[in-house]
């Protein structure tokens, strides 16, 4: 039996409600059939409205409404429904490649809240588990509590262990339809790189990103390890996660304590609507905004720069707001772990740019493009410097919006610049942006005024003093890592070493066959030379012999003498033997 008091949370840091269940509105529940997903060519023809709808546009004068473009987007992928949803979400990762508006609205497009009927879910959740519902939880919510493009959440309580949970389980067929429209978007993208020269965009690398991370949140064992990751990693960071009942979790089906604590989306929602109420909830709570939003910050640069393990979907949604400037984090689909080699390479630009070492800077961002660029380096390392000065410039002025100011903000400025050279940024450096991006919104309502190079100059001294406070720790870390770098550089060499041994031996038996075929041609020659110093030696010798082919030729050398005929002889002889050698060993070596 599990025990879990021990590890729920602590009562003491249940903040009040601000928001009632009643104001709330509540799932609209359809069935299956009335809830079909689209036909692939209706799909197709959607996308084929929405260009037509612009150009149209363009045709007519009126040129392009960025805002309008991008909410006719967002309701576009919206009314897709499904991995649409998803794919919209990663589209504004690409702020090199649309507008402001465009990446904004496709950041927020969400699914409609429609859930499918409980007792699907009920039949779904005792199939899974292999035992009646009535067995497992005491009590179960018919009504959802949330509905996602994968996923639907209801509300129960562990019947034996007493604890309020909250069970979240894939939609019915969600598996057969994502991989389905998965499908039909390779189609698309074919047909685009056929129509049109997209090939720097790299859409088929971006469309195994998109398909590795939907296919992780079908699959929620990897939600249940990512949870206990986490779990240990920002008890540290004095950040709260959900305990979650591995007995009870299947690939289906996922059961995790319920954190009674207000959503971040409910709380910026409230703040703008009645800010007193917002106020006095916040006296009543201990809460203060600006403490929570630099606590959000610092958390994600250790989780992103110290610990490789971070939260990759950071939305208002995803944080819960407890008592005491705590907060818990939610919904574990998405987690992030990237190259050490790239961290360095991320953190050594940031930490360039803080010290306004613009030229270092430039130079190490080049490292966070796919490949290196072979033209107009200078040029590009010269709108790379004046890029970053213009934000570290922006980052001073409180006068403008906080997105111009944010540390994302650095990252859509070397996607653009990479973007006019046609050169694709590594995906890891945006899922990163995607991270900070979605993180954004929270921090823009609680600290609208943040100034993110002194936040994280901030960061880099705390980091130095979690250092200092941990030296033999890090002392021995430091030893594993030199041998685990000293194995990955022996790992990563390898194929190199062994690609330059192959072309080094592809060149050398290139010579070799050139070299044997030059010592045969002298071999045959000697002994064609051989041959025809002895015939004329022997018609010298011997002129009774008779005419025979070669003889008039003969008459004309002069007399060969004994010494002289059998001093070449043995010459031609000895020379030949050491030929035939070094032909074997040459032709050895380029026939293996």
């Amino acid at each position: 039996m599990e025990k879990p008091k021990r590890k729920l949370l602590n009562p003491e840091y249940i903040p009040t409600p601000l928001v009632t269940s009643g104001e709330r509105p509540p799932i609209k529940v359809v069935g299956l059939k009335e809830h079909r997903r689209l036909s692939g060519f209706t799909v197709v023809m959607r996308f084929i409205a929405f260009g037509l709808r612009i150009l149209f546009r363009k045709l007519q004068g009126r040129g392009e409404n960025a805002q309008r473009s991008a909410v006719e987007a967002r309701e576009l992928f919206q009314g897709l429904g499904g991995l649409w949803i998803k794919l919209a979400q990663f589209l504004s990762l690409r702020t090199d490649l649309f507008s402001v508006e465009m990446c904004k609205e496709l950041s927020q497009t969400l699914y409609s809240n429609i859930g499918f009927p409980a007792e699907i879910a009920k039949k779904t959740i005792e199939r899974e588990l292999g035992s009646p519902l009535e067995a497992i939880f005491s009590s179960f919510e018919d009504q959802p509590l949330a509905a996602a493009s994968i996923a639907q959440v209801h509300r129960a309580v562990l019947r034996k262990e007493g604890v309020p949970v909250v069970i979240k389980l894939l939609r019915p067929n969600v598996i057969e339809a994502f991989r389905r429209d998965m499908g039909l978007l390779h189609l698309l993208v074919g047909l685009l790189g056929i129509l049109m020269p997209l090939r720097h965009l790299r859409l088929n690398e971006a469309l195994d990103e998109l398909n590795g991370m939907v296919e992780e949140e079908l699959n929620y064992t990897y939600e249940t390890s990512n949870c206990r990751q986490l779990r240990k990693v920002l008890r540290r960071h004095k950040v709260y996660v959900p305990y979650v009942f591995r007995s009870y979790c299947t690939e289906k089906v996922l059961v995790m304590e319920e954190i009674s604590g207000v959503l971040m989306s409910d709380a910026i929602a409230v703040n703008s609507s009645n800010p007193k109420h917002f106020e006095a909830w916040c006296e009543e709570n201990l809460v203060q905004p600006k403490k929570v939003a630099t606590h959000l910050f610092m958390s994600n640069m250790r989780q992103l720069l110290e610990d490789n393990l971070f939260h990759g979907d950071m939305h208002p949604g995803n944080i819960l707001l407890l008592r005491n400037n705590r907060y818990a984090l939610i919904d574990f689909g998405t987690i992030g772990s990237l190259n050490p080699g790239f961290l360095q390479i991320y953190l050594a630009v940031l930490r360039a740019i803080n010290r306004r070492e613009w030229d270092r800077a430039a130079s190490l961002s080049l490292h966070l493009c796919v490949e290196l660029p072979s033209f107009e380096i200078d040029k590009l390392r010269v709108e790379l410097v004046n890029a970053f000065k213009l934000w570290m410039a922006r980052s001073e002025f409180d006068s403008l919006s906080y997105h111009e100011r944010s540390l994302g903000a650095s990252s859509k400025i070397i996607g653009q610049v990479f973007m006019k050279y046609n050169l694709q940024i590594n995906w890891a450096a945006l899922r990163m942006g995607r991270t900070w991006g979605t993180l954004d919104t929270s921090l823009a309502y609680f600290y609208p005024e943040m100034n993110h190079a002194k936040m994280f100059s901030r960061y880099i001294r705390d980091a130095q003093r979690r250092k200092q406070k941990n030296r033999i720790a890090n002392f021995r870390e430091g030893l594993v890592q030199v041998l685990d770098s000293a194995n990955q550089y022996r790992v990563l060499l390898e194929p190199v070493l062994q690609k330059a041994t192959i072309t080094y031996k592809q060149k050398i038996n290139k010579l070799s066959l050139i070299f044997a075929t030059i010592m045969r041609f002298i071999y045959i020659s000697l002994i064609l030379l051989l041959g025809f110093v002895v015939h004329v030696y022997l018609h010298q010798r011997f002129p009774g012999i008779g005419d025979y082919p070669g003889a008039a030729l003969a008459k004309i050398v002069p007399m060969i003498e004994d010494k002289w005929f059998a001093l070449t002889v043995f010459a031609v002889i000895m020379v030949s033997v050491l030929l035939r050698r070094l032909i074997k060993i040459v032709s050895a070596s380029y026939l293996r």
